[in-house]
């Protein structure tokens, strides 16, 4: 019996209503139900048909279902998939060419333009929707098609049709993910006749998708690189400005993220085995509109393009995924780093921070057996509170050396021992299961104390039981007008603090922090000179101490160093430990560690500190810190004798200016501070009753 019309309307429209409540539109399109129906409907209808007129008029009626699908499908789909083609095959015989999208519409592929005439280093906008081949100027999201196989054809720009034309240019069961789809056209016709991948990966005309699904901040880049260079081996990608490695032996067809900060940047391409810098290239991210985008930045062309029919060379290439006609940019090379060190794959250090009397010395063995079983070997035998080992890349057991590199990201244990120069762990120690280390720097921070019970609570409510605590740091080379620069905070009885970097002028550079005990770390790169570095608790503006930080007097270009605080803020309510010290540890093969000159302040003793009352006020020291020279401004509200001390960080009074009678209003007084050793200071006026105000000053060398 004949279905009556209004009974398949309805069932049309039956299955409009199941999408729309939570069926989703591939399970619909592509499940033998939904093609039965909707096919089946269609063709009656087409069926009952009697004159040209009617069929005219029913394939709209169709038509206008169809769209109707595709526009309740859209408000679901629409806002969460793209897809973006990039061409990046630098065969010179593809380019430009025609990307033919084959989607599944009711059972059958119908293929669309996606990518017209699209040369190399070029790319399409993020493409939301593709041209709806039933109605005349409407679209389908492509969010349609998530998860069913798709087909893509490359063609010449010459072909109107999606025939494939080019050798090896048909590409079925790709898959479209939810997210920002990046499709890159990759690969060359005829491998035979261009130079073979160094890893050995096939180098054959391809299509691959990278899938992102991560947010974009407004104040940061969304990077995704990836290597579309057939000749190239794996690459290392080096951002300048910071350090941080961008890409670590990214080999061809793989790719990366990154979130890197807004702004302008130089970046540093090696390849590696032996390494070797390939090119420096300018890549002024910030001046392009980057910031708050997705971009991909792709290594493209040839390294040697006379053995590739002398395609296009090396070149790094920006695009962003952007649902505008992408503008890509090809980044201008630029001058190579300056000479600088490379530093270790792998490379292991302990830096002594427990500030518990009962730890001092120590020792500190892992269990270096890749097979099973115990291997103890000795990092350190005898490390003193506020040393350091040296960075080893390898650690020896009896007449056996162990690389390290065989032990990354390996859960292995750790033991902590008393000091002692045998050859196995000795009795009496503190266990530490889990112990993990990388690629790249690990700079292992001994902290804490064993008898919690003894000392003085973190104010931040901090676990202060003993603990290794393994800082990771990637950098592979620091140029020798630089510094990586690392800081951590491991004094146990301080709340989180933050670090302010000055110039030898006092000038605001930076703030760092804030800094948890035994729970935060910074790693950065600046330029190798003298600074200040002040203390402070977070959310108060009070030094709590200001110490220098000599990276050019310490010869610290090219080396990374780690500056940590050591001791106790209070240290009569810590068995009598050791008071608060910023150490600093060099990470290399000397394992040189020294004390930072400066002082610091407890929390009670600088807000008992005043710089004004009893009618006298004493203005701060300009410019702090001080090299040379320095002025003194104070007021008095009316005329006394007065006198003015100077008094270091162990408060020993080491100078006195006479005492003498003023009168009242505002008065300066020149410091020669040539002759006094760096270090912190602290500036007392004094009147003949005793009163005093004071204010603290650093001097720099």
């Amino acid at each position: 019996m004949s279905v009556p019309l209004i009974v398949k309307v309805s069932l049309l429209f039956l299955l409009l209503l199941l999408w729309q409540n939570g069926l989703s539109a591939s399970v619909l399109l592509q499940t033998n139900l939904a093609f039965h129906v909707f096919f089946h409907c269609l063709k009656e209808l087409w069926d009952m048909a009697q004159s040209f007129r009617m069929r005219v008029v029913t394939m709209r009626f169709a038509a206008f279902i169809v769209g109707l699908v595709v526009s309740l499908g859209a408000k679901s789909f629409a806002q969460t998939t793209s897809l973006q083609f990039v061409h990046l095959s630098a065969d010179p015989a593809l380019s430009p060419v025609t990307v033919w999208a084959g989607v599944p519409v009711f059972g059958m592929t119908q293929f669309i333009p996606a990518a017209q005439n699209i040369a190399f280093r070029n790319a399409t906008p993020a493409i939301s929707a593709v041209p709806n081949p039933f109605i005349a100027g409407a679209q389908i999201p492509v969010s349609l098609f998530i998860d069913s196989a798709l087909t893509a054809n490359i063609t010449a720009v010459s072909n109107t049709t999606a025939t494939p034309t080019i050798p090896g240019g048909q590409f079925t069961g790709l898959r479209l993910r939810r997210g920002a789809n990046i499709s890159f056209v990759r690969g060359v016709q005829d491998a035979a006749m261009f130079a073979a991948n160094p890893s050995g990966t096939s180098t054959r005309l391809s299509i691959s998708t990278l899938v992102d699904t991560a947010s974009v901040s407004p104040t940061s880049v969304r990077i995704l690189f990836y290597n579309a260079a057939t000749d190239a081996p794996g690459i290392d990608v080096i951002i300048r400005e910071t350090n941080d490695l961008l890409a670590a032996q990214v080999g061809y067809d793989q790719a990366v993220a990154y979130n890197i900060p807004d702004g302008n940047y130089t970046f540093d391409v090696y390849q590696g085995n032996p390494r070797r810098l390939i090119a420096s290239y300018s890549a002024p991210l910030r001046t392009l509109g980057y910031t708050g985008q997705r971009v991909v930045i792709a290594a493209t062309g040839f390294l040697n393009p006379a053995q590739n029919r002398n395609g296009a060379a090396f070149g790094l290439t920006a695009i962003p995924n952007t649902e505008i006609i992408a503008q890509v940019f090809s980044f201008r090379t630029t001058d190579p780093p300056s000479a600088g060190n490379a530093l270790p794959a792998v490379s292991l250090q302990a830096i002594h921070a427990s500030a518990d009397p009962t730890l001092n010395p120590l020792a500190l063995w892992l269990n270096t057996s890749v097979f099973g079983g115990t291997q103890f070997a000795p990092l350190g035998t005898n490390i003193a509170f506020r040393t350091a080992t040296p960075a080893r890349t390898s650690l020896a057991s009896g007449t056996t050396t162990i690389p390290l590199q065989g032990n990354t990201n390996r859960p292995t244990e750790a033991l902590i021992t008393a000091a002692t120069s045998g050859t196995a762990p000795g009795a009496g120690f503190i266990r530490v299961p889990g112990y993990l280390f990388t690629q790249g720097g690990n700079l292992t921070l001994m902290e804490g104390v064993t008898d919690t019970t003894r000392f003085a609570r973190n104010p931040s409510g901090r676990s202060i039981r003993f603990q290794l605590r393994t800082l990771p740091d990637t950098a592979t080379f620091v140029a020798g007008n630089q510094t990586r620069f690392l800081l951590a905070h491991s004094a146990t009885d301080l709340g989180d603090i933050l670090f302010d970097l000055r110039d030898a002028s006092g000038t605001m550079l930076a703030t760092y922090g804030p800094f948890s005990y035994g729970q935060t770390f910074l790693a950065t790169t600046i330029p190798a000179v003298n600074y200040s570095l002040v203390m402070r608790l977070n959310n108060s503006n009070t030094p709590l101490g200001t110490f220098a930080l000599n990276l050019a007097s310490e010869n610290l270009g090219g080396r990374r160093v780690l500056v940590t605080a050591t001791g106790f803020a209070t240290p009569a309510q810590n068995l009598g430990g050791p008071g608060v010290r910023l150490l600093a540890a060099v990470n290399d093969s000397t394992g040189r560690f020294f004390l930072l000159p400066g002082g610091f302040t407890s929390v009670r003793e600088q807000l008992q500190l005043s710089n004004s009352g009893v009618g006298m006020t004493l203005h701060t020291v300009s410019p702090n810190p001080v090299r040379e020279a320095a002025t003194v401004r104070y007021d008095l509200s009316e005329a006394k004798e007065i006198e003015l001390s100077l008094i270091n960080a162990q408060g020993t009074e080491i100078w006195r200016e006479e005492r003498r009678f003023m009168p009242s209003g505002a008065h300066s007084l020149p410091i020669d501070a040539s002759t006094i050793p760096q270090g912190a200071y602290m500036l007392r006026l004094s009147d003949a009753k005793g009163n005093s105000v004071a204010v603290r000053f650093v001097v720099v060398k």
